[in-house]
């Protein structure tokens, strides 16, 4: 099964979790807001209809009663011209009769109101006598501008019609609207009742059908409406949902975001631990987005790397220094197996000399013989030393007993224990070399491995010179033997273990190679400087002593 992304992931989040929970309480709530304008739009018809047809019954009786007034009042009046000052004084106290006229009984229609389409007029009668009947005539304009004037605020269609379905009065005028209207208008109307009707839900239409006279009020919703209340309110939730959906998923995006990139830094990382890169940090992109957790995660994976980090190098030093001891071992076995031999085999063949008695053996050659024994005992005994000083140069551990030391004495002692070949040794001392603080044990071992090394790479069988004078108040030792020209590249690794120079004096010459090394190691632990020169073919070496007496 293949796993998602975790941006994969918060995508199907986001769909369940927000989109759809989003559309469907969209849809839920544009229902109800729906079903709510919709109601006030059918309440809001209904009154309309209704409060118009009561003004217009209002209106109609108002008219109706100063006929009535007028026609009883106008029996008491004799004189014709009396009537007509009479009638054209009512005409202007009035409001909405347009005439007033006299007018026999049989021409009238039956009915008070009857509306005349040629002339827009609504005629009312109220009889004066038998024969006589009062006309007035209301101009259907005046109903037209009330309607208008009172209404002019309301979007809808407003409608009166006559009986026979004549249009007396509107606030504006829409023929194919009027048309539809007329034939979704029912045959049968509820009186005095406001009654919808209509087969559009959003459009609501409603009726108001009076009684006396039998006129229609139509109110109609029109679709601008519609747009205006419905349509507006359901744009207006869709947009608010749509923007806080949007505010959620950009949110969500950002957040998304950071924690992609900081999770593919922490990937990155545990990639690269794995290839072996263990210096390899993570770099957070921080903000307010940036969890906690990451924050916290990044951190202790850096602290982590650092620590595998210092332990890969930690146990590259420790696999170097188990090479380095390896060598030693392998070096020191070597050594001993051919630095050894010599000697052992000298001591042994002199001796096996001396012990025969098949032979007589004068004086001369038995003290000759145990001279050579003792010289080769001696060596044996420095190559011990040598071999027991290194653990504990590499260890740190040397134990000094420092004592005050008559310097040239020590020099001579040891030229004397190093001149085993009869080499020509030069010493020089100055009479006022000071005494230095030392181990003499330590320091009769350095000088006699300077001195066994002048006597090992001496040219042309040249006087080796030893000199101690005081420079700059301390006490110095130089040794000074002719050689081969020393490389600048081995000048560096000279006092390093194992390290002999190639040429035909070493081809000839055995020796530990521990040498120089030994007397580094001892020198530091003693507080002794090493200055090493080499000019054309003369090698120096001093040694600078910091510890003498008479120090300040």
């Amino acid at each position: 099964m293949q796993r998602l992304k975790i941006a994969q992931q918060i995508i199907i989040v986001l769909l369940f979790a927000v989109l759809i929970p989003f559309v469907t309480i969209g849809l839920i709530i544009s229902n109800i807001s729906q079903q709510s304008v919709r109601r006030e739009l059918n309440y809001s018809a209904l009154e309309i209809s209704r409060s118009i047809g009561e003004n217009v019954e209002s209106y109609l009786k108002s008219c109706q009663d100063i006929l009535n007034q007028a026609a009883d009042a106008i029996t008491f009046i004799p004189y014709a011209a009396d009537r007509a000052d009479f009638l054209s004084e009512v005409e202007k106290k009035s409001n909405g009769i347009a005439s007033l006229f006299v007018l026999e009984n049989t021409s009238l229609l039956k009915d008070s109101y009857t509306f005349d389409k040629e002339t827009s007029r609504i005629i009312l009668h109220s009889p004066i006598n038998d024969e006589y009947s009062l006309v007035a005539e209301l101009d259907a304009a005046d109903m037209q501008n009330a309607v208008s004037e009172r209404y002019k605020d309301e979007k809808r269609q407003i409608y009166i019609l006559s009986q026979d379905d004549s249009l007396i009065a509107t606030n504006a005028i829409d023929a194919p609207e009027f048309e539809r209207l007329l034939k979704n208008l029912p045959q049968k109307k509820k009186l005095e009742t406001s009654e919808l009707f209509n087969k559009y839900k959003n459009q609501p239409s409603a009726y108001y059908a009076l009684e006396n006279p039998r006129w229609t009020v139509i109110v109609n919703t029109t679709e601008n409406i519609t747009n205006a209340t419905i349509d507006k309110a359901r744009f207006r939730i869709i947009l608010s949902l749509s923007l806080a959906a949007f505010f959620i998923i950009a949110m969500v995006g950002i957040y998304t975001f950071y924690l992609y990139i900081n999770i593919r830094q922490l990937f990155k990382g545990i990639i690269a631990i794995s290839k072996g890169s263990y210096e390899r940090k993570i770099h957070l992109l921080k903000s307010a987005f940036t969890p906690h957790e990451i924050v916290f995660l990044a951190k202790e994976f850096n602290y982590m790397a650092k620590k595998i980090h210092q332990s890969y190098k930690d146990l590259s030093e420790k696999n170097l220094e188990l090479e380095r001891l390896n060598d030693f071992r392998t070096n020191l076995v070597n050594a001993i197996s051919h630095e050894f031999r010599t000697p052992l085999t000298s001591i042994v063949g002199y001796s096996s000399r001396l012990l025969r008695h098949d032979i007589t053996i004068d004086n001369d050659t038995r003290v000759k013989s145990l001279k050579i024994i003792k010289q080769q005992a001696q060596r044996l005994s420095r190559m011990v030393e040598d071999l027991l000083v290194v653990p504990e140069i590499e260890s740190f551990s040397i134990q000094l007993n420092k004592v005050e030391i008559n310097l040239g004495e020590a020099i001579e002692n040891s030229v004397l224990y190093a001149n085993s070949n009869n080499s020509k040794f030069e010493i020089e001392l100055s009479p006022d070399l000071k005494s230095v603080y030392a181990d003499s044990d330590r320091l009769e071992q350095v000088l006699v491995n300077l001195c066994d090394n002048a006597v090992k790479y001496n040219r042309d069988n040249e006087v080796i010179r030893v000199s101690a004078k005081n420079i700059s108040g301390r006490p110095c030792v130089t040794i000074i033997n002719k050689t081969l020209p020393i490389p600048e590249d081995m000048k560096g690794k000279l006092f390093d273990k194992f390290i002999r120079m190639d040429s035909e004096l070493t081809r000839t010459t055995r020796g530990t190679g521990l040498g120089l090394y030994i007397v580094k190691g001892l020198c530091a632990a003693m507080d002794i400087d090493i200055i090493l020169e080499s000019q054309d073919d003369y090698f120096n070496i001093t040694l600078v002593f910091n510890d003498y007496a008479g120090q300040s």
